[in-house]
């Protein structure tokens, strides 16, 4: 039985490592693990922002 790809309609291709399974599509990197991508996006400090947050901290 084959399986087709939710995202690109591909044949998904299945792979089995001590009785468990896992599927992928090799036509667009679907893994079929189910993701959450619409959380809020986060800010990311620098290095130098890090430092000198540090350096306010410890002055």
């Amino acid at each position: 039985m084959s399986l087709d790809c939710p995202r690109c309609g591909s044949t998904l291709s299945t792979f089995a490592l001590g009785g468990a399974t896992a599927v992928a599509c090799d036509d667009c990197g679907y893994a079929g693990v189910e993701a959450d991508h619409s959380g809020e996006p986060r800010l990311v400090e620098s290095w130098e922002e890090a430092f000198a947050r540090f350096q306010e901290q410890h002055d």
